[in-house]
């Protein structure tokens, strides 16, 4: 298994009903080439958590930072359910601590790419939830 030391948050940029399932965001990496989707988990806006790439493979959700984190991304762009953010803090604490990752070590997309807003909601304010 590689050395997991960070998780990164993102969304699917889409408030589209018919892109809130994990298969729409598979077609769409791998229509880039990719060899899957690019995160490991997807949170739908009913909740539900579902995997994409297994956790001992490296993801392809941020630049220069998927050989050492875990991408998760939320279903949305500027819509997201208080359904998604409770399966979200539960994945985080599973997570956190099954790899012994500190709050301190759970990022949104943003703070690696300046270009970007992705994830579109307040990750501080989350993490004061955990």
């Amino acid at each position: 298994m590689r050395k997991i030391k960070k998780i990164i948050l993102h969304c699917s940029d889409s408030d589209i009903q018919e892109h809130d399932n994990i298969q729409t965001i598979r077609r769409w990496h791998m229509n880039r080439g990719w060899k899957d989707i690019g995160y490991h988990y997807f949170i739908s806006k009913d909740g539900r958590t579902r995997w994409g790439r297994n956790l001992a493979t490296y993801g392809a959700h941020c630049a220069g930072h998927n050989r050492d984190s875990i991408g998760i991304c939320l279903s949305g762009r500027k819509k997201f359910t208080k359904y998604q953010f409770s399966s979200l803090r539960m994945l985080l604490m599973q997570l956190m601590k099954k790899y012994d990752i500190p709050k301190s070590a759970i990022y949104p997309h943003n703070h690696f790419n300046r270009h970007k807003t992705c994830p579109n909601f307040n990750v501080k304010e989350l993490l004061l939830t955990l």
